[in-house]
């Protein structure tokens, strides 16, 4: 009678530990489905406003526009890397 008892509490905490340990899986998991969904909502609207960003403030290249003769140097809003860029392009178009 004795080992029935041993067998039935055994069986009883075996239950009551997997079922405790499931439950911690789950709510682990869940907890990561949720993290995971915050931060690709997240990433959404990042790309969202970047989006209207550009539509708002679209990007204008001034290299096309102007040509290496055209290149006013005391000018205070001089971009010099943009210069430098124009020349080495123009070099590559002549060679």
């Amino acid at each position: 009678m004795s080992t029935v008892n041993v067998l039935r509490y055994t069986a009883l905490g075996l239950g009551l530990w997997c079922g405790f340990r499931n439950d911690l899986f789950l709510r682990k998991s869940a907890a990561q489905r949720d993290e995971e969904k915050r931060y690709n909502d997240e990433l959404e609207l990042i790309r969202e406003a970047r989006r209207e960003y550009t539509k708002l403030y679209p990007v204008q290249n001034s290299s096309s526009s102007g040509k290496l003769e055209d290149i006013k140097l005391d000018d205070p809003n001089l971009d010099f890397a943009q210069v430098i860029l124009q020349a080495v392009d123009s070099l590559r178009t002549t060679s």
